[in-house]
């Protein structure tokens, strides 16, 4: 049975006599692993940050009073009998409430829940800004100050002013760092806000808030509980919602089950309120995968065609190496070790290629605001994404280079001597 180095030096050899084949094809792997490693790291770094902002700025669980859009009218429920006719005209829909009823008893019960971190009262409603000329709708977000920043940290993303400052100003309001911008507004303007019951409040602002998700901080204001339930001109046990933060994120799912089951009221967990972007995310994963995986087999078709060469070529070789004692195991693992040393060499640069972009682009300055606001790229540098890459590359490479291989291991060397 032969050593392995004998192998080696004559794959290196073979490997060698083709530099630029060689060079090629490992850059190939090279460019394959380098993209995909950027690719991954981008894509999985935006979801990251993404996911972040949510749970930093919104309820883990949301408890609120879904209205019942597919409740029978009092028409439909009286039926019908025969020769008799029920006329309505300009029947009127029902106003319903959409607070949830005894919600600071429910607020006292969860606080005692062993799951969670902390629970704050919210009052919601869409309103009308105006300052001067300027006019935009947006949604007023009346919560207890204090709870709201335990629970989201608001304080540490505040743009201007002080979260607190909301609790010493009774008219004060804290505006998203992009309906200031809309409105022209700056801290000490007064805003005129004014609810869909037509009643119009002139408030302060107090501060301006930057949450990083730019569709709410566009939208969003923060006043005191007393000033939404002014707007909506209801009394003080007035509440739409309960915000919920858990101690740990991965149960929320299961909580937000047993809530709506314990209190009769819609509790929508964080998972299911972002569903549509999460889905996203997914395709968005699905089409990088399949990119990086159809350069990768390129790559290795590249390697395939480059073996098939050097094994025409070195017919004659494989001949005198049969005739001198290599049996077909060794001229197996002579071309395998090539494309294997191809996938490897090729691999170790892709990832300190890759390993580089990463580092120059995440670098430059991108002031960039689509779902999420971010000055720079967000790369993920997991080492789970170099360890696959580069398992990844080496498989396809001795994939594409086994059939070659294989190939060379059949060859008779009489066949060859005689046709020479």
């Amino acid at each position: 049975m032969k050593a392995k180095s004998p192998n080696i030096k004559i794959a290196l050899i073979h490997l060698l006599s083709k530099k630029r084949q060689t060079i090629v094809a490992m850059l190939g792997v090279t460019f394959g692993i380098a993209i995909f490693i950027f690719q991954a790291g981008l894509m999985s770094g935006f979801q990251t940050v993404f996911i972040e902002q949510s749970i930093n700025t919104t309820a883990n669980i949301r408890i609120y009073n879904e209205p019942d859009n597919k409740r029978k009218s009092v028409l439909q429920n009286a039926g019908e009998k025969d020769n008799e006719w029920i006329v309505v005209r300009n029947q009127k829909v029902k106003d319903e409430q959409t607070n949830i009823k005894n919600g600071y008893q429910i607020i006292k019960q969860l606080e005692k829940h062993p799951e969670i971190a902390g629970v704050s009262p919210f009052l919601g409603t869409q309103t009308i800004f105006r300052l001067g000329i300027a006019q935009t709708s947006g949604r007023v977000s009346g919560v207890d100050i204090e709870k709201e920043n335990l629970l989201f940290a608001l304080q540490d993303n505040m743009a201007e002013g002080n979260i607190l400052s909301l609790e010493n100003t009774p008219n004060g309001l804290i505006l998203g760092i992009g309906l200031a911008e809309l409105l022209g507004a700056k801290v000490g303007d007064n805003i005129t806000v004014v609810s869909p019951k037509g009643v119009e409040l002139i408030l302060k602002v107090v501060g301006i808030h930057r949450s990083g998700i730019v569709e709410v901080d566009k939208t969003r204001a923060f006043v005191n509980l007393r000033s939404a339930q002014q707007l909506l001109q209801v009394d003080g046990s007035y509440l739409t919602d309960i915000n919920i933060k858990l101690k740990n994120i991965d149960k929320a799912e299961e909580l937000s089950r047993e809530f709506t089951a314990r209190y009769g009221y819609t509790a929508q967990n964080w998972k299911d309120a972002n569903a549509n972007v999460f889905g996203l995310f997914k395709i968005q994963n699905m089409i990088t995968g399949l990119v990086i995986s159809s350069i990768l087999v390129v790559s290795g078709f590249g390697i395939f065609n480059i073996l098939m060469m050097i094994i025409y070529e070195k017919m004659q070789d494989i001949a005198i190496l049969k005739a001198i004692g290599y049996k077909d195991r060794d001229i197996k693992t002579i071309f395998l070790s090539e494309s294997l040393i191809i996938g490897f060499f090729g691999g170790i640069l892709g990832l300190i290629l890759g390993f580089t972009l990463q580092e120059i682009v995440g670098s430059i300055r991108m002031n960039m605001k689509g779902f999420v606001a971010m000055e720079h790229l967000q790369f993920n540098q997991s080492p789970y994404f170099f360890a696959f890459a580069f398992v990844f590359g080496m498989v396809v490479t001795a994939i594409a280079g086994y059939i070659p291989a294989r190939k060379a291991s059949k060859i008779d060397p009489v066949d060859i001597i005689r046709s020479k």
